[in-house]
């Protein structure tokens, strides 16, 4: 899918059901699915069989934009399982998040890869920028984002070190 959608479903708090929430979002006409690598509040890997599901009922992953999100230490849930070593070097977190994220889904690549929100700093930040601009490169990302600023003079100040 080349444009992003309109309205993308989000998957965010649907637990145990998220199979079947997305399978009825994209039979009534979604084509775009939002998730996260983020345990907390997300159920990637069952986004991941919905799609499966969802291809042997003929509808193709290429005819669907899936969005996934990278999220800091901060924002998981460290009494469960992480997607990733928060030990490693912050871009190694992100390759790792993103390789779980791949398995999770049953995909090759990604739609749209989004940056769930900023870092405690502007330099750790650049760093998880910088590694998702690899995975852009690399062919394995088609659109980047960043949600959750609030602070207009940060999101001015972090898209003008963005690469565009």
């Amino acid at each position: 899918m080349a444009n992003i959608p309109r309205i993308i479903y989000g998957t965010a708090w649907k637990k145990e059901k998220t199979t079947d929430l997305v399978k009825a979002a994209v039979l009534a006409g979604f084509r775009a699915i939002d998730t996260a690598c983020q345990p907390k509040h997300y159920r990637e890997d069952l986004v991941g069989q919905a799609i499966k599901e969802l291809q042997e009922q003929g509808i193709q992953r290429s005819d669907l934009f899936i969005q996934t999100k990278f999220t800091s230490i901060d924002g998981q849930d460290t009494s469960q399982p992480l997607p990733y070593d928060p030990h490693l070097p912050l871009p190694d977190q992100v390759f790792a998040s993103f390789q779980t994220s791949q398995k999770n889904l049953g995909t090759e690549y990604v739609d749209s890869l989004v940056l769930h929100s900023p870092l405690r700093s502007h330099s750790d930040t650049m760093l998880v920028w910088n590694a998702f601009e690899k995975l852009y490169k690399d062919g394995k990302v088609k659109h980047l984002g960043i949600s959750n600023i609030y602070n207009l003079d940060r999101y001015t100040f972090s898209y003008s070190h963005f690469h565009q």
